[in-house]
């Protein structure tokens, strides 16, 4: 049985960088995007004829917990990175390691302005994803092992050692 680790942050924090450094440093170990675990579109909440990506009800999450679970049979290390890393209550509990990363509202807005994936995104749109951000990503006051800020240089060997995984 694998390791779990989980990194959690708002949009456009660092987690998928910094998720993919860990995995190139830990050996048999495996990068899980909670993007690519997203609900078909016809079956995701809208806000103002928008697709609302911004709520745990985004999330096929018998798809992630199901994922998570066999590559935790198959893998030595998972690193299972998203926004909604910190909602589901089971996987929390079968994390070994849980990291999360932090920037300020005005990072934020900076790096979604330049953000083109979704073509041009209204200013409320911008507001809206940094709200559910803080409404969602961590409802049960879970305490992270690791706080990282995303406005600096993250060393992900360090973090491994700080944790003792390497």
């Amino acid at each position: 049985m694998g390791q779990l680790i989980l990194v959690a942050g708002v949009s456009r924090s660092g987690k998928s960088s910094f998720s993919k450094e860990l995995c190139a440093l830990l050996p048999d170990s495996i990068h899980l995007d909670q993007d690519e675990f997203v609900k078909a579109q016809s079956e995701i909440p809208t806000i103002k004829d928008r697709v609302d990506w911004e709520t745990p009800d985004s999330i096929d999450w018998n798809r992630w917990r199901n994922t998570i679970d066999s590559s935790l049979n198959e893998n030595r290390y998972v690193v299972a990175e998203g926004i909604f890393a910190f909602t589901d209550l089971q996987i929390i509990k079968n994390a070994s390691l849980t990291i999360a990363i932090d920037i300020p509202y005005e990072t934020y807005l900076q790096r979604r302005m330049k953000e083109t994936r979704w073509g041009n995104e209204p200013e409320w749109f911008l507001e809206h994803v940094w709200h559910s951000h803080l409404k969602y990503h961590n409802p049960h006051k879970i305490t992270p092992d690791i706080m990282l800020s995303g406005t600096e240089t993250i060393d992900a060997q360090q973090v491994l050692l700080a944790a003792q995984l390497i």
